[in-house]
């Protein structure tokens, strides 16, 4: 999409000057104009000169959510603190570890003193600066308001992070389990029974029905458990993959969400991601169909991305917030009648937040409550398997015993 640079006049006769993305000069206009700024100067940045804006840092996307976290909260109270923003952007690039922000920081302290925006600046780096973040900023240093910004912003990053930590953690959990688990089942048939199962080598009597099937998978198994386990390495890798391509991911965000506890989970992540950001950006002055823009984009789950862009055509020629994303069926009932409420009451932000503190609730209990059903589910599933082991050798060596004690 074309980058247009504009100086103009911003709300309370302020000078604002910076860039902005659209189709066309008249596009940015109109999006300027919806942010309370009159452009006096506009004009489109050619292809080479956008090229050249943005300064490639190796490995710039590395940047830890956590670390980035913090610098936003840092900032938000320098600026709180009615410290200048180039003081504020060079006690930030003291006080970070991370050397990759650091970097980062000094050269959008340096395009700051060369008069750039710092929304502007920001926007050099787009692996580590959202179009959240840019568009929140941007709509700060317009108003004045870029300390109360930061501050909305710093709270939405703690708690886009804190959700994330909580999801991820969900996860490593029964990964662990079942990796732990299929190793030791390995283990098991590849080298412990067959050692045991030499005693009957020799013995012509009838084994159990089930002694032969366990001795028959520890053949297969003690044979091949590298092919197992570099088979299960491969699938892993092949799945990963597929689910990165488009129609991959397609596949993998529909099923997903009909698994019965995983995607349950999942939709109550992009319901209270959806909630908490459009809140943020609305709260922030953003306007409403910029952003829905930007949450599209920052739900993952490709269906309900959908059901959002279909939404918001119908926002724009006319409909309520609510309407279509009822009638896209993707979005709980709870959530179209708050925001119903919201719209109505002119408290779509309070509304918002007030749900997506509900689903960050309900994600933290499915969590709690999926971590406790996992631990015993996993032990039982291991007992199980260890118990049809220790069965399969135990039968036959009481019928060795029968037989050793019978007279001749």
């Amino acid at each position: 999409m074309p980058l247009f640079e504009y100086k103009g006049v911003g709300p309370g006769g302020k000078s604002a000057k910076g860039a902005i993305e659209a189709d066309s000069a008249k596009n940015a206009r109109a999006k300027l104009k919806t942010r309370g700024i009159f452009p006096t100067d506009l004009k489109e940045k050619k292809a080479g000169q956008q090229k050249e804006n943005k300064i490639a840092i190796p490995g710039s996307g590395g940047v830890k959510m956590a670390n980035l976290s913090m610098m936003i909260r840092q900032l938000a109270t320098l600026v709180k603190a009615r410290i200048p923003l180039d003081e504020a952007l060079v006690a930030l690039v003291e006080q970070t570890d991370d050397s990759k922000l650091k970097g980062i920081l000094a050269q959008v302290r340096t395009s700051v003193n060369e008069g750039k925006s710092l929304a502007d600046a920001c926007r050099q780096f787009p692996k580590v600066f959202t179009p959240i973040f840019i568009s929140m900023i941007q709509v700060g240093e317009a108003s004045g308001n870029l300390d109360l910004v930061l501050n909305r912003l710093a709270n939405f990053a703690e708690a886009q992070l804190d959700l994330r930590n909580k999801v991820v953690g969900a996860m490593v959990y029964p990964a662990f389990m079942m990796t732990a688990g299929f190793m030791i089942v390995i283990f098991l048939f590849a080298f412990a029974v067959p050692k045991i199962t030499e005693v009957f080598a020799g013995s012509k009597m009838a084994l159990p029905t089930l002694t032969l099937v366990m001795i028959k998978i520890s053949d297969v198994v003690s044979k091949y458990w590298l092919a197992l386990i570099l088979g299960m390495i491969g699938f892993y890798s092949f799945f990963m993959w597929y689910i990165n391509t488009k129609s991959g991911r397609e596949w993998w965000d529909g099923f997903s969400l009909k698994l019965p506890a995983y995607g349950k989970m999942r939709r109550m992540v992009a319901v209270s991601r959806f909630a908490r950001t459009l809140s943020t950006l609305i709260g922030s002055g953003v306007q409403l169909l910029d952003a829905i823009d930007i949450v599209k984009d920052v739900v993952e789950n490709t269906v309900i991305r959908k059901a959002l862009i279909q939404s918001r055509e119908s926002i724009q020629e006319g409909q309520t917030i609510a309407a279509p994303l009822r009638a896209s069926g993707q979005f709980p009932p709870i959530l179209t009648h708050m925001i119903a409420v919201g719209e109505k009451t002119g408290e779509l932000e309070d509304m918002l937040n007030v749900v997506s503190d509900s689903y960050d609730a309900q994600v933290d209990n499915a969590i709690k409550s999926m971590t406790r059903l996992l631990e015993p589910l996993m032990i039982l599933v291991m007992g199980v398997v260890i118990g049809l082991v220790a069965l399969s050798i135990f039968l036959p060596m009481m019928e060795l015993n029968n037989l050793g004690s019978m007279p001749g």
